[in-house]
């Protein structure tokens, strides 16, 4: 295999969460999670390509939402890719990365660096 390319640590974690995704709503349960995408259990429903919401449900009041896309979908597991996130979102989602994790503080010095190089804009010649 190549070389590792992730900038986030991903977690073990059993989270369950719904998919929404054409106006279904998809139960699904988290393998692993990151603070940039989560591996779910195979859900043969959600194909590759496809954009979707994914809902945590925290308690009674608190739902954490991501916009994503469904990276990959093997029998091996469903990629999701998280493509944005309000700031309670973030922060939610944070904290259920620190708790799994084994080294919290690594998560948080992770959050120091961009997850991606931003985006160089050609210049006119």
């Amino acid at each position: 295999m190549g070389e590792e390319k992730r900038r986030r640590s991903r977690v073990c974690a059993h989270f369950d969460a719904y998919v929404y995704m054409d106006g279904e709503k998809i139960p699904v349960i988290t393998e692993n999670i990151s603070m940039k995408g989560a591996l779910f259990a195979h859900e043969p429903r959600l194909a590759a390509g496809r954009d979707c919401t994914v809902v945590f449900t925290l308690s009674k009041d608190v739902k954490v939402r991501l916009k994503g896309t469904v990276v990959r979908s093997e029998s091996d597991g469903t990629a999701i890719d998280f493509e944005s996130m309000d700031e309670t979102a973030f922060f939610h989602l944070r904290n259920m990365v620190r708790y799994s994790a084994a080294d919290a503080d690594k998560i948080d010095k992770e959050l120091q660096v961009p997850a991606f190089e931003p985006a160089r804009e050609e210049k006119d010649d």
